[in-house]
C-alpha cells in the first residue's frame, strides 16, 4: 500500500490532536496546496489559529469539570472558582471561567454547549475534508481574522494592496438553515447534500449562518423586507463575499452592521477590532437607507437562545 504525504499528515494530525495541538505541516497538507507563487492559503493560518483557540477552551472546560468532580467527592478543596462553576450549572448559566476564555455569547448554558459542539464539528470537518464550499461565519472564534485572510488571498494573487480591498456582498438564492445539523452526521470524506447545488466562486468565499434582527429577507425580489409577524430573527441566505479593489457600494444598498451577539455593543481589543462588531454588510433594498436605520436593523452571528 502506498502511503501518501497527505495520509501521513492525517495520521500525524490524530496524534497531535490527543495533545491538544495540530502541527503546521499537518494543516498545510490537509487544508490547502501552495498557489503558483508558492504562497500557502491564508485561510490555513486562520484554521490553525481557530483550532488553537478552541483547544484552549476545551482544555479549560475539561480541567474545570475534572476538578469540580473531585471537589464534590472531597478529594480537593472547593475553591471559589469551582463553586462559581457549580452555581452557574444550577442556574443554567455559562460559568464565568468558560465565558472569559470563549467567544462572545448571550446563550444559556444548554444552548451554549450545543453551539460549541457544532463549532467544533465545523472545524473538524474543515480539517478532515478540506475547505467547505460555504463557510459558517458564525462558527468562528474570531470571524474578523477569516475576513482578513480572504482579502489577503486575493491581494497576494493579484498583487493588490490589501488596505484598498473591501467586500462586495452578493446574496444567492440558497438557504442553509439545516447545514450544521447535517454536518454532525457526515463521515470523513463525505459532503452534506446541501453542498451539491453550490458552486465555489473563483474569487472570494461563500458564507452562511447569519441572522436578520428586526427585518427579513424577501425571497421573491431578493431584497431585504419588513419583519414577518411572530418572527424574531430571520435567516440570511448564502452570501458571496467578493473582494474588490477600491469598491464603492451603491447608495441604494443598506449598510447593515454585523454583530456577533444581540448586545449591539462592544469594546476595542488589543488587535484594534471590536469585541462585537464584525463588518458592515451592504444589502439590496427597495427602501431607503434612512428607513432601515430608523428601525435599527442589523445582522447577527448568533441569536441569544
Amino acid at each position: 500500500m502506498i502511503v501518501t504525504d497527505r495520509k501521513c499528515a492525517s495520521l500525524n494530525m490524530e496524534m497531535f490532536c490527543k495533545g491538544g495541538y495540530i502541527s503546521w505541516e499537518t494543516l498545510v497538507y490537509i487544508t490547502a496546496e501552495p498557489d503558483i507563487k508558492d504562497h500557502i492559503n491564508s485561510l490555513t493560518i486562520v484554521l490553525m489559529q481557530e483550532t488553537e483557540r478552541f483547544n484552549k477552551l476545551l482544555i479549560i472546560i475539561k480541567t474545570s469539570l475534572e476538578q469540580l468532580k473531585k471537589a464534590i467527592k472531597g478529594f480537593v478543596v472547593m475553591s471559589e472558582e469551582l463553586e462559581n462553576v457549580y452555581n452557574a450549572f444550577l442556574n443554567n448559566h455559562v460559568p464565568e471561567l468558560w465565558a472569559r476564555n470563549a467567544y462572545p455569547s448571550l446563550k444559556s448554558l444548554a444552548s451554549w454547549v450545543k453551539d460549541l459542539i457544532m463549532r467544533c464539528c465545523f472545524i473538524d470537518n474543515w480539517i478532515n475534508n478540506g475547505p467547505p464550499k460555504s463557510f459558517w461565519l458564525s462558527g468562528f472564534f474570531f470571524p474578523q481574522g477569516f475576513l482578513t485572510g480572504t482579502l489577503q488571498n486575493f491581494a497576494r494573487k493579484y498583487n493588490q494592496p490589501i488596505d484598498h480591498l473591501s467586500f462586495k456582498f452578493i446574496l444567492l438564492p440558497y438557504s442553509r438553515e439545516e447545514a450544521m445539523e447535517q454536518l454532525r452526521t457526515v463521515k470523513k470524506g463525505e459532503t452534506i447534500p446541501m453542498d451539491q447545488n453550490l458552486d465555489v466562486p473563483d474569487e472570494g468565499v461563500l458564507v452562511h449562518g447569519l441572522y436578520m434582527d428586526g427585518f427579513a429577507w424577501d425571497w421573491d425580489h431578493m431584497t431585504v423586507g419588513d419583519q414577518l409577524k411572530g418572527q424574531m430573527q430571520a435567516n440570511l441566505p448564502v452570501m458571496h463575499m467578493d473582494p474588490r479593489l477600491d469598491y464603492e457600494p451603491d447608495l441604494s444598498l443598506y449598510p447593515a452592521p454585523l454583530n456577533k451577539t444581540a448586545a449591539r455593543a462592544g469594546t476595542l481589543s488589543t488587535t484594534g477590532h471590536s469585541t462585537n462588531f464584525v463588518v458592515t454588510v451592504h444589502l439590496p433594498s427597495s427602501n431607503t437607507q434612512d428607513y432601515w436605520i430608523a428601525k435599527g436593523e442589523a445582522l447577527l452571528c448568533q441569536i441569544s437562545d
